[in-house]
């Protein structure tokens, strides 16, 4: 695909892109406000609702990298085409959903059609933006997931005062379809992919196995001892497919990307960077509403008043960010985000069942600020770091890290939550037993957060624009 093939037209292109980007995070923010409702209509417990977060992020994880092999041969009106149909029969399933377990069975098929257009999205603005311009763009399409996030909250808060949780899902069909309109009017400009290269689907099915099986083993520690088939066997399988993968890898005939990327400091650097900013930042949002709702008692439209501010402070800083990352470089900018959203994490771990709502704000303005100051720069660096060649698989590596790092976060913060309730059980008090388990939680996160802080200590500094591919 070249790298700029239809300059006049970017805006329209990025917009079928950023429907897309928007409508994903507008179903994820919506359905956090929702989860202790769903929780208590459906009569399970937190870990248990979890899944229907975590059922999402392994799709994505399983499935980006495969698809983003498929797109680089069948290109990227396929992947819109088909992710917005697939996403709106998903969103309709969800919505039609009796029962948690047909809950959890929707949101794989609302993923899989995410996963079609997630896995190529930065690629795509990378393409159509150039590579003078991908900070611009890449902030652009930052932006979108913002403002997903930022109308998310307080429309599901609206929602849930008049209709029931399946009006979350609904709101998605309109969306979906309008990008739909979008990706026939629009997108049959690009030209299809012009590489002859053999569909090489070896590394990115073995991965994609490896990553699920980590991420569910991880997931049923909680559940089963380390000595039980559920923990080592799905670990003993990760294990094996890691080792199919680097060996797919080592072989040009079969390799994805190759090994030789993972030399690449940049390269490296960035993916770790990621993977641990969204372990660490993933792992404590999910808690945050039931602190909001249950120890503090707010309705839920005042919880997504709550949760707006986030992706509020997303959306201002991200763009900015971009913009300054395509003059002077990422290692700054990341390293001061990251150095940000630790200082809100450390804020939320001070919280107690008394305090109040200014103090609430202020930790959720830091994060937003520092996630918005990180994201852009970083996932720029990550685009910049490799050829136009492996542009697209590349760009399904960003989503599948992202992914990797969210459901990894979940599944560890609420096991660890669970078990820190049990132990805290002596404190006798349900609200001081819920802020002493997650203000451990937290410490945790902070540590997490550290390691990405790390990852960009080490990148090194260049200006994006300096980068050669």
């Amino acid at each position: 695909m070249s790298s700029n093939p239809v300059p006049q037209n970017k805006y329209l292109l990025f917009t079928v892109g950023a429907i897309g980007t928007f409508m994903a995070t507008l179903d994820g923010s919506i359905l956090n406000v929702a989860l202790p409702t769903i929780s208590n209509d459906f009569a399970v417990s937190i870990s248990m609702i979890s899944w229907v977060v975590v059922s999402y992020s392994l799709t994505l994880i399983s499935l980006m990298l495969l698809f983003g092999v498929w797109v680089d041969k069948k290109g990227y009106f396929f992947a819109y085409r088909f992710g917005y149909i697939l996403f709106i029969i998903g969103s309709a399933m969800c919505a039609l959903s009796n029962s948690y377990e047909f809950l959890v069975f929707s949101r794989v098929i609302q993923a899989i059609g995410t996963a079609m257009f997630a896995a190529i999205g930065p690629g795509m603005v990378t393409s159509v933006f150039g590579e003078k311009e991908r900070g611009k763009g890449i902030g652009l399409m930052v932006m979108m997931v913002a403002g997903g996030f930022m109308v998310g909250p307080p429309l599901g808060g609206f929602l849930l005062n008049y209709f029931d949780w399946p009006a979350l899902f609904v709101i998605n069909i309109p969306i979906g379809f309008i990008g739909l309109f979008m990706t026939y009017k629009f997108f049959k400009s690009m030209p299809k992919p012009s590489s002859a290269r053999k569909l090489k689907i070896e590394g990115a099915l073995s991965i994609s196995i490896a990553l699920v099986s980590t991420t569910f083993c991880m997931s049923q520690i909680n559940s089963y001892p380390l000595t039980d088939y559920h923990v080592w066997g799905l670990g003993l399988l990760a294990v094996c497919m890691f080792g199919l993968f680097f060996y797919f890898e080592s072989k040009p005939k079969t390799a994805l990307i190759g090994l030789q990327i993972f030399s690449n400091r940049q390269f490296t650097s960035s993916i770790g960077a990621m993977l641990f900013m969204f372990m660490a930042l993933s792992g404590i949002s999910i808690l945050i509403p039931f602190y909001l709702e249950t120890i503090k008692g707010y309705a839920p439209n005042q919880v997504g008043l709550f949760l707006t501010i986030f992706p509020i402070m997303m959306f201002v800083f991200a763009p900015l960010s971009g913009r300054l990352s395509d003059k002077i470089g990422f290692q700054q900018l990341t390293i001061i985000g990251l150095l940000v959203l630790i200082g809100g994490m450390y804020f939320l771990s001070e919280l107690t069942v008394d305090s109040t709502q200014n103090y609430i704000i202020l930790s959720f303005v830091l994060l937003g600020m520092g996630v918005g100051i990180f994201n852009t720069p970083n996932s720029s660096a990550l685009m910049g770091s490799v050829t136009e060649e492996h542009r697209a698989v590349t760009s399904s590596i960003l989503g599948t890290t992202r992914n990797i790092g969210m459901s990894v976060g979940v599944a560890f913060a609420t096991a660890l939550f669970t078990y820190l309730q049990t132990q805290n059980s002596y404190l006798g008090d349900e609200s001081v037993i819920f802020v002493e388990s997650y203000a451990t939680v937290i410490y945790c996160s902070i540590g997490i957060a550290t390691i990405s802080l790390l990852f960009s200590f080490i990148r090194g500094q260049k200006k994006v624009s300096e980068v050669t591919n």
